[in-house]
């Protein structure tokens, strides 16, 4: 159960850096950007946090929870140290 948990937290921080760098590329590029891969990161970013907004209190809980869900758990670790799948102790 705990490698699971490992891959799909590993998983999930790939995704988040994924649209990071997404969303980066698509307001440096612009539309060439949207031509080219065919998607529009920014756009569904605003159409998801419009779909919060217009639901009142539930949209903020909903927004709540998942920031919640992605932050839990995090591991803490210093500036500058480097991002390591395994964890410091080797196990």
């Amino acid at each position: 159960m705990e490698e699971v948990r490992r891959w799909l937290s590993a998983t999930l921080e790939l995704l988040l850096w994924l649209v990071g760098l997404l969303t980066l590329l698509q307001v440096l590029f612009g539309e060439s950007f949207t031509a080219f891969f065919g998607i529009d990161v920014v756009g569904n970013i605003g159409e998801l946090a419009q779909k919060f907004g217009n639901a009142g209190l539930v949209g903020i809980v909903a927004a709540g929870l998942i920031a919640w869900l992605i932050m839990r758990n995090r591991p803490e670790r210093p500036r500058g140290a480097p991002v390591s799948p395994e964890p410091p102790d080797g196990t």
